[in-house]
């Protein structure tokens, strides 16, 4: 064979050294890191690329577990991805005896954790407020926490809080204690949340002064939450000018197991239809009066302390507060639902905190649709009334709904002048069905002042006006809502203004903690500078590079304080190490465990429309709780007297969300 003479060599390309990959280099991005590669590749005579990533089981696993996926649920899906139970490479022991492994390897640094996240988001964000408490073992009893968004939330819409305590969300059994509102969309939106080891007075004295501390605009006007005698005595103190009321749903809930079961299937209808429908305290206290004899009552201990109580829980006594249409705290409920789809009670605390996140994130994304709704669509007009079209541009779409609803129920009343003076003229408004069959609503008009009040106390509660104001206007020729009765928490622009608040606030009571401050200055600039740059390929590729040469420069002038800084932040993070995780506690409403709505059902039965009770194959057909078939004895006003009317209504979960029966 021929010897060759090295000139079919000769294309071989040489790498040097500094351009040849070695184990260990690091780079800033993958970016970067396949750009040096692809050079490698193309001096060495082949292509490279980056080829299509897939996850894998131990991170798919992961993310179904962060979503409260079960785990023979997650089985049954890897054994559709990879074809059969055998190719998948684990069985749900495995899966199990991973989990339990990797909750070890956190078991006694769980709090330390909690506060090493706490202390890392401060330093993203100044204005992120939390703070902790530990036992004289240094055992971590409880802490509180809001980021800026709830923060700069509370701001817009903390006129009413509702507050309510739940259980299993945790494997310590710590309760999680979140103050929740409604924001100009009516949907659900949390300002700030706390972890307590006991429901003591003064653990929520605790938490409610660290809730007050962390908003600058100071307690709410309006707080709702569970009868807990603690938590009373708690918010007396610490709200002192703030109204407290009780949820309403929750008492309501009591009365199956307060009357026995004939006395609850005769009577209750007629019982609820006096808390609810009564629209003045006088005329509650009338018709509580007279059911309590119609049913035999007098004497039931517990409705006679409900009854003292009856200013913090009957709506009479609060309609004229705004209350943002919440008579419960069933919003607090429905809150407590929605995050357990994320969170379960083998969690730990840094557990829980990652997937509140991601339930947090997911809730403030619905705010944000409904945002990008209200900038981009314009929803349909039913009329030209000139009043329709001002405030399909006013309030959000949500809000819009609900006064078109209003509009459309007005043009059914008639108004009659009932009096009329030098400062006040009173009107009623009667439905055009009949005064025999509707209710009759009465106007004050405040001559001077030039406001309508209206008897039923909607906009007084909700802050829409309602159906019978509406009707008094169209009449009278007012073609524009005045002022006075659009609140601007339930229009487009509720928010706006609301970040510079809560940056001013922070450069008055500390220089330090202008982050905001600046950030929004900096960031206008930038956007601007960015927008003029891509209107061409020269901008566009020349701007990087000043970006370039600018954060090397940042970094010069930021290198001494971020080494003091960085010390200032070991020190405070030194603070917490050696804390001891929470001890497993047993409180009054924490249950064994979650159950699923199928569960429940199985395991409860339907309620009993008859007794109120609950049970398998138990409904008024067989309820064994009741002698006879009698049936329900709907407790009625005399019609013409001031026109109430105690009908029944369809249940307690449209009695909070539609109001309180203020439409005819």
């Amino acid at each position: 064979m021929e010897e060759n003479s090295g000139d079919e060599l000769s294309y071989i390309p040489q790498v040097g050294d500094n351009q040849k990959p070695k184990i260990g280099m690091k780079f800033e991005s993958l970016e970067e890191a396949f750009s040096f590669y692809n050079q490698y590749a193309r001096e060495s005579g082949f292509s490279a690329r980056i080829s299509k990533s897939k996850k894998t089981k131990k991170a798919l696993s992961q993310q179904f577990a962060e979503a409260n996926v079960p785990t023979c649920q997650q089985m049954r899906l890897f054994e559709i991805e990879y074809g059969g139970p055998e190719h998948v490479g684990c069985t749900e022991k495995d899966k199990r005896s991973y989990k339990k492994t990797l909750r070890d390897e956190h078991k006694g640094i769980d709090a330390e954790t909690l506060i090493d996240f706490f202390l890392s988001e401060k330093d993203k964000s100044s204005t992120f407020f939390f703070d902790y408490e530990t036992d004289s073992d240094k055992r971590f009893i409880r802490c509180f926490w809001a980021d800026p968004v709830s923060r700069r939330a509370y701001t817009a819409f903390g006129d009413v809080v509702v507050f309510d305590t739940t259980y299993n969300t945790n494997k310590y059994g710590m309760i999680f204690a979140p103050f929740v509102g409604v924001n100009h969309h009516h949907q659900t939106i949390v300002f700030g949340c706390g972890f307590l080891s006991d429901e003591k007075t003064d653990s929520f004295v605790w938490l409610l002064n660290k809730f007050l501390e962390a908003m600058p605009k100071g307690a709410p006007n309006l707080i709702i939450t569970d009868q807990d005698p603690a938590m009373t005595k708690a918010i007396a103190e610490v709200f002192p000018k703030t109204i407290h009321r009780y949820c309403l749903w929750h008492i309501l809930n009591k009365f199956p197991d307060k009357l026995n079961p004939v006395t609850f299937r005769d009577h209750y209808q007629s019982i609820k239809n006096v808390i609810v429908h009564s629209t003045t305290s006088i005329k509650f206290e009338r018709s509580w009066e007279e059911v309590m004899n119609c049913a035999n009552l007098v004497e039931n201990d517990w409705l006679s302390l409900m009854y003292e109580l009856r200013h913090k829980w009957v709506p009479a006594y609060f309609n004229h507060v705004f209350s943002a249409g919440m008579s419960s705290s069933q919003r607090s409920e429905s809150s407590h639902a929605f995050f357990k789809r994320y969170v379960c009670s083998k969690n730990s605390l840094m557990d829980f905190i990652i997937r509140f996140n991601k339930a947090l994130r997911h809730q403030r994304h619905n705010e944000l649709v409904a945002d990008h709704t209200d900038m981009n669509e314009r929803p349909k007009v039913k009329s030209h009334w000139p009043m329709e079209l001002q405030m399909v541009n006013v309030y959000t779409k949500n809000k819009w709904l609900e006064f078109q609803n209003e509009i459309s129920l007005s043009h059914g009343y008639y108004v009659q002048q009932a009096s009329i003076g030098i400062e006040f003229g009173v009107y009623n408004v009667i439905n055009f069905q009949g005064s025999s069959f509707a209710k009759h609503r009465l106007l004050t008009h405040d001559i001077q002042r030039d406001d309508i009040s209206c008897s039923c106390m909607k906009f007084q509660f909700e802050g829409i006006p309602c159906s019978h104001m509406l009707a008094f206007f169209r009449i009278n020729q007012v073609f524009h809502l005045p002022d006075q009765y659009i609140l601007k928490r339930w229009t487009k622009y509720a928010k706006i203004g609301v970040l510079y608040t809560m940056a001013e606030q922070n450069v008055v009571d500390d220089p330090d903690r202008c982050l905001m401050s600046r950030h929004m200055r900096l960031s206008c600039k930038a956007s601007a500078l960015i927008d003029v740059a891509s209107f061409s390929d020269e901008g566009t590729n020349f701007l990087p590079e000043q970006f370039d040469s600018i954060d090397n420069k940042i970094k010069e002038m930021n290198i001494n304080r971020t080494l003091s800084s960085g010390i200032q932040s070991r020190r405070t993070l030194d603070g917490a190490i050696g804390i001891i995780d929470p001890s497993e506690i047993r409180t009054k409403g924490r249950g064994k465990r979650l159950k699923s709505s199928k569960e429940k059902s199985t395991s409860r039965g339907r309620q009993c429309r008859g007794c109120g009770r609950r049970g398998v194959s138990h409904d008024k057909r067989n309820c064994p709780n009741l002698k006879d078939g009698s049936t329900v004895n709907n407790y009625n006003t005399d019609e013409n007297s001031d026109e109430e009317d105690f009908g029944s209504i369809d249940g307690c979960t449209n009695m909070w969300t539609t109001g309180m029966g203020f439409d005819d």
